[in-house]
Formats: C-alpha cells, structure tokens, sequence
C-alpha cells in the first residue's frame, strides 16, 4: 500500500514540484542571460570607435572648406595627409 514513502525519494508532490519550478525559473534566467549577453559589444573598444572622432571632424570641416572654395585641392590632401 502507499505509505508515506511514495513520491520523488520522499518528497512527494509538493517537493517535486517545487523542485520542477526552481529548474523552469533557472532555465528562463539562462536564456536572458544569453540574449543579454549577445547584446553586448564583444570588444571594449566598439562604442570608442562609433563615436566621431576628432580626425573625423577635422576632415569634415576640411570637406567643407574645399567646397566653398576657401582652400584648394592641395592644400585639402596636405590636411588629409596630417590626420591620417
């Protein structure tokens, strides 16, 4: 007959059930984790370079210049030339 000693080694439905739950929760918890995780920059250095930089800005000013006509293509590659 059922006695006491039916269930999951003794613990009964409560037991295994609580047992069966704290998985589930662990489970849900790794697979946030992981899609966190992909989320993130695999190098540190990954938000420095989507930043403008101030080379960047420089040529672009430079850019400018060159289109209004305040310098001339030479001047532009000698300044490109200095950033670089």
């Amino acid at each position: 007959m059922m006695g006491q000693g039916y269930g999951f080694g003794g613990f009964g439905m409560m037991g295994g059930g609580s047992l069966m739950m704290i998985l589930l929760i662990a489970a849900v918890g790794f697979l946030v984790y992981l899609a966190l995780k992909n989320q993130t920059p695999v190098h540190k250095d990954a938000n420095v370079k989507a930043q403008p930089t101030v080379d960047s800005e420089a040529l672009k000013i430079a850019k400018s210049r060159l289109a209004s006509g305040e310098i001339t293509v030479e001047e532009f590659e000698q300044i490109k030339k200095n950033l670089q």
